[in-house]
């Protein structure tokens, strides 16, 4: 008895030390949030549209050229499979939650979904590329699904986990690289929330194919939205669990009834493409308008800097005056200072102690031994001979 209590104790210890291990993927996603959270922080980053299909979908403010999961992102090996690394400061949420389409109205759209994933794309190999797509609203894994061919990008192993991998697409009208891959049909279901997506290509198939190791990353919850983070050999992201019957009751503030195009289903794109879709010109142009309209609680700025602009004109012709009172007094005073002071002392000075003392002083001298010899002593001896006789 005493042994089996022992092995029972030994047992107990044995599962409370594995509890911290177990731990994080049993708490994987802790916070619990409704459908407003998303509406709420992409907002700012685009615009809500309702559609008569999906529901409110959103279409981001993004330059032309832009692809989801391929264009400001990088791919990395998790301990969840492939994952999609963004950023974007809303590709928590875009990238992680929901699908992804294409209509040549709004350009790229996303359709909300409650169930998280390290990426929502469907994986093909062979012939030594790689290549992922998007997959699109309604699509469930492991059936099968038909893509553009432009929705497809490949590239080779050895770039797969590069963080600019978007500088080693394969040409991307190029079909051949469709035809000599096929699906990576793998899967991999989330015990905890139940969730099945496509894993992506095995970590010892990328380093037999790419001659280079392959580093897997732990996933840690960040405490609130933004950008992911890769450090210490983890990828830190923000990924509540999402309220699925929020759907119906949360709504964006700002929402446009876009009736009149419906989403549909995917259509071809240009990638090369650099011109902004028509929605998003009809967006930038309304914007224009409502500018141009000045309410009145934006011209009280406008009145402000409007009164405020003579002011400096006034005071500087106020100022302008003052510089013709200052002429008059400071600048004749240096030249009178200058032509009646200055300029006569020396030419008094050099006219009056210089060169008259040389003339004055022979005229005192001379006039000397005039008078010595003008005195009466040559009238002497006639004196003294008149005397004589």
């Amino acid at each position: 008895m005493q042994k089996i209590c022992k092995q029972v104790v030994c047992f107990l210890v044995l599962g409370l030390l594995l509890m911290p291990s177990l731990q994080p993927k049993a708490q994987a996603q802790d916070a619990v949030v409704s459908y407003q959270t998303f509406y709420d922080d992409l907002s700012p980053y685009g615009q809500w549209v309702y559609d008569p299909n999906y529901g409110n979908v959103w279409v981001p403010n993004v330059e032309p050229g832009f692809r989801p999961y391929a264009t400001e992102g990088h791919w990395a090996m998790t301990e969840y499979g492939n994952m999609w690394v963004s950023d974007a400061p809303w590709g928590w949420a875009a990238y992680h939650y929901g699908r992804w389409t294409y209509n040549s109205y709004y350009g790229w759209v996303w359709i909300p979904g409650h169930e998280w994933a390290p990426a929502w794309v469907s994986w093909r190999s062979g012939g030594g590329y790689y290549g992922w797509a998007p997959m699109g609203p309604g699509y469930i894994p492991g059936r099968p699904y038909e893509y553009p061919d432009n929705y497809w990008v490949f590239v080779g192993p050895e770039y797969l986990y590069h963080p600019h991998v978007y500088s080693y697409y394969e040409p991307r009208y190029n079909t051949t690289y469709i035809q000599r891959t096929t699906y990576i049909n793998e899967t991999y279901e989330d015990h905890g929330s139940h969730t099945t997506y496509y894993y992506g290509p095995r970590r010892e198939v990328i380093e037999r194919e790419s001659h280079h190791p392959v580093e897997v990353y732990k996933v840690s919850n960040a405490s609130e939205p933004g950008n992911s983070h890769v450090s210490n050999n983890t990828v830190q992201i923000y990924r509540p669990a999402v309220n699925r019957e929020s759907a119906n009751t949360a709504h964006p503030a700002n929402v446009i009834q876009g009736s009149g195009h419906p989403v549909g289903r995917a259509e071809n794109f240009s990638p090369t493409e650099r011109q902004q879709p028509a929605f998003r010109q009809e967006v930038q142009q309304q914007h224009m308008q409502q500018q141009r309209s000045e309410p009145p609680v934006r011209q009280q700025p406008q009145q402000h800097i409007e009164e405020q602009r003579p002011q400096p004109q006034q005071h500087m012709e106020e100022q302008r005056p003052q510089q013709q009172h200052m002429e008059p007094q400071q600048r004749p005073q240096p030249q009178q200072h200058m032509e009646q002071e200055q300029r006569p002392q020396p030419q008094q000075h050099m006219e009056e102690q210089q060169r008259p003392q040389p003339q004055q002083r022979p005229q005192q001298q001379r006039p000397q031994p005039q008078q010595r010899q003008q005195r009466p002593q040559r009238q002497a001896p006639p004196v003294h001979e008149e005397r004589r006789k």
